[in-house]
């Protein structure tokens, strides 16, 4: 099979990085094309049924959905390997990467977008809630005493997570969201996930996510700020 890929992506959108991060981390050459998601051309609506980014197209053949892709990378790409062989870990990226899509971002992005103050105070202790459950049901109990998710080599699950946590800065700047002082493991997983040069070769500056999430959030209720001044926190 021969290696013509084309990644549309746009450089804000968190599930894109996802698919950006294992082509970098697989060192896979590609086309990368930015998409405007506010006026999407019509070469991309035909390689993007849902209109989403990421969409691969590779050797005239299109996969979408970041999950999706990354693991149709992980099939034709073998190395580095970032699916662990053992089918019961295998199950357990896919646990966690549909917890991270299915129910930390709904309640992460319900926090941002809230314009409630009724509703900051649950809304913010819910986020809080599943922070600790990433540290207690994740961290703790599958990467022994390796930094990362699996323990001591990164795999999908890590890419999978991580855009979120880059973006963490608008959660802290908007709604005061921070990573609880006792979820140590999360803690050192993002430090540790940061550093990697895959994640240094594609990351923005806070003020990046702080301006571009201001549309997002509107207004602040996490103590009293009401329109927000993007600035680094």
């Amino acid at each position: 099979m021969s290696n013509e890929l084309e990644l549309f992506s746009a450089r804000v959108c968190p599930y894109a990085h996802r698919t950006r991060l294992i082509l970098k981390e697989k060192q896979i050459e590609f086309k990368y094309t930015e998409v405007d998601l506010q006026h999407k051309s019509a070469r991309f609506l035909a390689h993007s049924p849902y209109g989403k980014v990421p969409a691969l197209v590779h050797n005239g053949e299109t996969i979408y959905e970041s999950a999706i892709i990354n693991e149709y990378l992980e099939g034709v790409f073998a190395e580095p390997r970032l699916m662990p062989p053992a089918p019961l870990l295998q199950a357990k990226v896919r646990i966690w990467i549909d917890y991270c899509d299915d129910y930390f971002i709904t309640d992460h992005y319900a926090l941002l977008r809230n314009q409630q103050p009724d509703q900051h105070k649950p809304l913010l202790q819910k986020a809080e809630q599943n922070l600790r459950f990433i540290e207690q049901e994740g961290l703790r109990k599958l990467s022994a005493d390796g930094p990362y998710w699996l323990g001591s080599e990164p795999s999908l699950v890590d890419y999978a997570w991580f855009p979120f946590f880059e973006r963490f800065p608008a959660w802290i700047h908007y709604r005061g969201l921070r990573v609880p002082s006792d979820c140590h493991r999360l803690r050192q997983w993002i430090e540790i996930m940061s550093r990697r040069d895959s994640v240094r070769e594609l990351a923005n500056p806070a003020d990046y996510y702080i301006e571009r999430y201001l549309n997002y959030a509107k207004a602040v209720y996490n103590g009293a700020t009401a329109n927000p001044t993007p600035a680094a926190s």
